[in-house]
């Protein structure tokens, strides 16, 4: 279980206000997620034009909720994101705040999606009771969250309101075989219904329950993993009132506060940047430090004409002189994975094009060499890959990029 005291920095109240988790929402497109993440926490995440106009998340969602468990109501196990009981309408007692990561599941969006995945600790899989498990791209996140080495994962099934209870129990069945295929023994599943927010009490429970906020090292250098980056000046804004780039995303390890000069890399033109953390903002406002957990954000003195649009997406984030020499090619001790969309690709052929995702980076590479257990590979553009690191592999297959396998870095 769960630390009762966090290093996370606490607001007025007492409760932090940087989270202590950030918890992915995975699973096949239209499975539900968006909706289970606005009734876990309020927010409807989809804000992009183009995900309002074809109803589907494109770009990694972030959302805030604070949990609560009401002692009066404890024989129940009442959980709720409320600080009044929705049950008996008392004052419940405050766990944890928790960063939700939508993200994307179709299945031309299987990249985004594995960025993603580098900034978790723990996922709920969500699976729609109104379909047979499993769908393509439940079997690709689930790959993707053992490649991330995310093993604390709850089962959300959903649309459990969409289906008779002999239908919900035979999906319940397929659930329980597809997760034991893949090594995952004893995960809870819980039925929901999103839209009428139907057991989302019971989901926060087992949330708390087997996703514990993890153990973090304040002491080493900081890491971070950029996932996002952008411009905050609004048109005709005085150059004199302009604010630096903003770099968004998840520290590893270490801390970092408003004042300090970070280091950005691989940065341009295989040189790092160094700059100055002038502002550090999460959720719920402003930070004087940040702390692994929770997603935060990074007011720098960088351009933010180069950090527009997610243009820094990828880089990584660490204390001046701590971070590795970014690299051109790798090589790489390859694990074909034992269930994948491609049965039938078992194989990596010198020449060939691979999709890497490594970290937030993704990355276009040519194979130098392989004999399908090592590979050596040329990256279109340098990155910073560390000895052990487990590197997402994807193919083309019938016009469309699939998860075949990891790399662990040599």
């Amino acid at each position: 279980m769960r630390k009762k005291e966090s290093k996370t920095p606490k607001g007025k109240k007492g409760n932090p206000v940087q989270a202590e988790i950030n918890i992915g929402l995975v699973g096949h497109v239209d499975a539900g997620k968006t909706s289970l993440v606005e009734a876990l926490t309020g927010q409807w995440v989809d804000t992009h034009s183009e995900e309002l106009k074809r109803g589907i998340s494109i770009r990694i969602g972030y959302a805030d909720a604070m949990f609560y468990k009401c002692e009066k109501c404890n024989e129940h196990a009442y959980f709720s994101n409320s600080e009044e009981c929705p049950n008996c309408k008392g004052k419940a007692k405050f766990l944890r705040r928790v960063s939700f990561v939508d993200a994307p599941g179709h299945e031309t969006l299987m990249t985004t999606m594995l960025s993603g995945a580098a900034l978790m600790q723990g996922a709920v899989l969500v699976i729609a009771a109104n379909e047979p498990c499993p769908q393509p791209q439940t079997i690709e996140h689930l790959n993707a969250l053992a490649i991330s080495g995310i093993d604390k994962i709850v089962v959300a099934q959903n649309k459990v309101d969409l289906v008779e209870k002999d239908e919900a129990e035979k999906n319940y069945a397929q659930i329980v075989k597809f997760l034991r295929e893949f090594g995952y023994e004893n995960v809870p599943v819980v039925p929901t219904a999103a839209h009428s927010k139907g057991n989302i009490d019971l989901l926060i429970g087992e949330i708390e329950r087997s996703i514990p906020t993890p153990k973090s090292d304040l002491k080493k250098p900081l890491r971070m993993h950029c996932g996002r980056s952008f411009d905050v000046n609004k048109p005709g804004t005085l150059p004199e009132k302009m604010k630096g780039g903003v770099l968004g995303g998840t520290i590893l390890s270490g801390k970092v506060k408003a004042g300090d000069k970070i280091e950005v890399s691989p940065g341009f033109e295989e040189k790092s940047i160094v700059t100055v953390a002038n502002n550090i903002n999460c959720s719920t406002g402003k930070l004087d430090e940040a702390v692994p957990g929770g997603l935060i954000a990074i007011e720098t003195t960088l351009d933010p004409g180069i950090a527009q649009n997610d243009q820094m997406k990828g880089q990584v984030i660490g204390s001046v002189g701590s971070l590795p020499e970014p690299v051109s090619e790798i090589e790489l001790e390859i694990h074909f994975l034992k269930r994948s969309v491609i049965e039938s690709v078992q194989e990596i052929k010198a020449n060939e094009t691979l999709v890497l995702t490594i970290g937030t980076m993704t990355s276009i590479s040519t194979v130098l060499s392989s004999n399908n257990k090592k590979a050596k590979v040329a990256l279109k553009k340098p990155v910073i890959a560390e000895k052990g690191q487990r590197i997402a592999i994807s193919k083309r297959e019938k016009m469309k990029w699939r998860l075949v396998a990891y790399g662990e870095v040599q």
